[in-house]
């Protein structure tokens, strides 16, 4: 269980110096577009998970900021929370939709979008760089303790927007509703996180989260009322 009286203010950890040097990049807002667009044609495989890399994005873009960073830096994980499963391009339908189990080998090929993900983006030059958008991509489903994939990086050798996005996809992951199971609510969500806190998520951000539960809720519902009326119009 997390102290209230924990620091909000993140620790020295890589990606911080990258994240501020990708913010003064020419054409960023170009970037930003691409980076939706991106987003929005992973989501668009599956009814299931649609807007998914929105909600994670704007997610992300709350904890960065909840923990600290700058709006400038907020906005460069934001980015990062939009591209964090472009991946996924490259795994089956007959996987991405299944509606029972993933077997071995099908859950081998689905770990392997990470590495994917990142080397779509690399040739980009902005994402490039230790700690930066393709290293948040690439390390996305490493978990705090060490035995996430697929590097098995633990701790604060994980970029921050990383640990970052982590919590975010969580998040939207668990409140959705999938082939093989139904979304849950949010208070179970937030104990899930809370529980898994030094485990699998960041302890520091998963304090963030606590300090913005409310706001984030607000956000989920609004987000889901909108996506409600653009589903009927």
């Amino acid at each position: 269980m997390l102290s209230a009286s924990a620091s909000v203010v993140p620790l020295p950890s890589c990606g911080i110096a990258t994240l501020a040097s990708l913010s003064k990049t020419t054409g960023v807002v170009q970037l930003h577009q691409f980076a939706e667009s991106l987003g929005h044609a992973v989501d668009a495989r599956d009814s299931d998970t649609f807007n998914h890399s929105w909600e994670v994005a704007e997610l992300s873009r709350m904890l960065a900021e909840a923990l600290g960073l700058s709006p400038k830096q907020a906005e460069t994980v934001h980015l990062a929370g939009h591209l964090h499963d472009i991946g996924k391009i490259g795994v089956p339908d007959a996987i991405l939709k299944k509606q029972g189990a993933l077997s071995t080998e099908e859950w081998s090929q689905m770990k392997r979008h990470p590495e994917t993900g990142a080397a779509i983006i690399r040739p980009v030059e902005a994402f490039r760089g230790k700690g930066g958008i393709a290293d948040m991509v690439l390390s996305h489903h490493e978990r705090f303790d060490g035995t996430g994939y697929p590097h098995r990086l633990k701790g604060e050798q994980i970029p921050l927007g990383a640990r970052i996005i982590a919590v975010a996809d969580t998040i939207s992951a668990m409140l959705q509703n999938r082939p093989y199971r139904r979304g849950t609510s949010f208070p179970a969500v937030v104990a899930e996180i809370r529980r898994c806190a030094g485990t699998q998520f960041d302890p520091e951000v998963v304090f963030a989260l606590e300090t913005i539960k409310g706001g984030v809720h607000r956000y989920l519902q609004r987000n889901s009322q909108e996506h409600q009326v653009e589903a009927l119009a």
